[in-house]
This record gives C-alpha cells, sequence and structure tokens, in this order.
C-alpha cells in the first residue's frame, strides 16, 4: 500500500490545476491500448516477454491536457532464474500558450512496482519546455527544446540517474496533393552516479536519434533509429523507463497507423533494439499492436 502513496499523491497534486482550469469547458478525450510482444535473442537469460499499456489524454484544446498511463510488463526469464513482473505508472501535465506564448511546459512523474530488486520503488521526475514558431498546425514550421529527467533508485543500490534531451522537430512539407513530411531530431545525455557499485563502466552516455513522419489522408507511417549509448533511459516524454541495467548500443523502429473518419485508429510498431548482456550482445524485438480512438 505505501507504494501506491507516492503516485497517487503526485496525481492528484499535478491533476488538480488541470481539472479547475477545465470547468466550464469541453473536454476533449484520447485513449489508447497496446499490446506488446517481446523477444530476446542470444540472451542468457530472457526468452521473450508481452505487455499491456493503457493511455488517456485529457484536455481543453487549447491550453491545458493531463495525461495517464499504466502498464503491466512480464519477462520470462530461461530456466533457473525468476520471471519478472512489473506495473508502470505514469502522470504528466502540459500548459500550451498560456504560461508563455508560443510555448508548451510538461510536467510528470513515472512510479514503478517491480520484482527487479535494483529498481522497485524507483521513480522518475520530468519537466520539458518547448518552443514552436506557431501553435497552430497550418502555420507550424519547426519546434526545439528540452527535457530534463531524474530517475531515483534506492532499494537495494542508491543511485540516481540524470537525463537531458534537446530535441527539435522540422516540417519539410505540407499540402494536400503530397501530405505532411516531418523529422524529429533527439538528443540524450545520460548520468548514473555510483556506477561503479551497480558493475557498469561508465557513468555518462550519448546518443542520437532521428525520425521521419509521413501523413497522407487517414494513413500515417514513421521510420526512425538511433546510434549511441543507453543505461537506464528514459522515453516517450516520460511514459517508458528503461530501468533494467541493460546497456543499449543502437536500434532502428518503423510505424504505421490508420485513422478511421469515426476517430479510432489502428497502428503496429515494430523496434528492433541491441544491448550488451554481460559480454553478449542481444537483439532485442518488440511489435506493438494499438488501438486508439478519439471522444
Amino acid at each position: 500500500m505505501k507504494k501506491l502513496l507516492l503516485p497517487l499523491s503526485l496525481a492528484v497534486a499535478f491533476a488538480t490545476p488541470s481539472l479547475a482550469a477545465e470547468q466550464g469547458k469541453k473536454i476533449y478525450a484520447y485513449g489508447t491500448l497496446y499490446g506488446t510482444y517481446l523477444d530476446y535473442n542470444n540472451s542468457k537469460y530472457k526468452k521473450d516477454g508481452y505487455s499491456t499499456t493503457g493511455y488517456l489524454s485529457l484536455g481543453d484544446g487549447l491550453h491545458n491536457t493531463l495525461q495517464l498511463g499504466v502498464e503491466y510488463t512480464y519477462i520470462n526469464y530461461k530456466d533457473g532464474y525468476s520471471d519478472l513482473n512489473q506495473e508502470d505508472y505514469t502522470i504528466a501535465y502540459s500548459n500550451t500558450n498560456q504560461l508563455l506564448k508560443n510555448h508548451t511546459f510538461t510536467f510528470g512523474a513515472h512510479y514503478i512496482n517491480s520484482d527487479d530488486d535494483l529498481t522497485d520503488g524507483g521513480y522518475t521526475l520530468f519537466f520539458d519546455g518547448t518552443y514552436s514558431n506557431s501553435v497552430y498546425p497550418y502555420y507550424f514550421k519547426w519546434n526545439a527544446g528540452v527535457g530534463l529527467y531524474y530517475s531515483r533508485y534506492t532499494n537495494t543500490t542508491d543511485f540516481n540517474v540524470y537525463q537531458v534531451n534537446p530535441h527539435t522537430t522540422v516540417k519539410l512539407f505540407s499540402d494536400y496533393r503530397r501530405g505532411a513530411l516531418y523529422t524529429d531530431v533527439t538528443g540524450y545525455y545520460i548520468h548514473v552516479t555510483d556506477s561503479d557499485k551497480l558493475g557498469i563502466d561508465k557513468s555518462n552516455y550519448y546518443s542520437i536519434d532521428l525520425a521521419l513522419r509521413y501523413y497522407y489522408g487517414s494513413y500515417d507511417f514513421k521510420i526512425g533509429g538511433w546510434v549511441g549509448q543507453q543505461v537506464f533511459a528514459v522515453k516517450n516524454g516520460g511514459f517508458v523507463v528503461y530501468n533494467l541495467k541493460e546497456k543499449y548500443k543502437g536500434g532502428a523502429y518503423t510505424e504505421v497507423g490508420y485513422t478511421f473518419k469515426n476517430g479510432l485508429r489502428l497502428a503496429f510498431n515494430l523496434s528492433v533494439n541491441r544491448f550488451s548482456e554481460e559480454g553478449n550482445n542481444v537483439t532485442q524485438t518488440v511489435g506493438t499492436v494499438s488501438v486508439g480512438y478519439r471522444f
């Protein structure tokens, strides 16, 4: 029960100003369910696994947005090793063009309840500030910002993880005939304290991620990849935390989606990442099917 006090108290703290601001206004909502399969090739310990995720976004369509995420993950280990069960809870509040013109500020928290002794009870606090040349999609040309993430783990070994993500999005073109094409660039700097106690070889890690997103009619496509090294990384705006002690060395991903006229969206995402496991190079393949609805 004590493990739930932190995420619940954070939820109340972040949700209160958002919901108060939306009183008397129409609330727009978007929900998504994700089903994910994980495969580990050449791992000494892991076989496969799965995860299920629920995501909900609530907002007034102008200034305030509240995002909630709940995830359950199961990893099937080989004989002689205990399987992993983990729950993740995320909440984030964003304010657009209200605190500061042409800016979006996001504040959030992520909490982990896991069988992994090292990171059980860990949490991440995050902030992102982004400037856009225009808050209106038709006039949008580019944005740029920075995300700051602080992860705290104290269950067995006491250590912190600091992460900085400079990022930018540029619209390459957008018109009725050709559709719209965007490019996203994100840098990662990760600093891990007490790396010697954790048995990892260094404290600082650097990487860069590049993606292209294309929209045409009801279809959307995404392809991207990243190079460098990452440990205990936080991704997807704070909604994904890689809390297992694995040193990732790069990866690639793609996604295709289709949105129906009634607001229903179906999508499939495939990603392949490499990480080091006691000298072994392991390939992690992740396939995700998602169903979203705007209401």
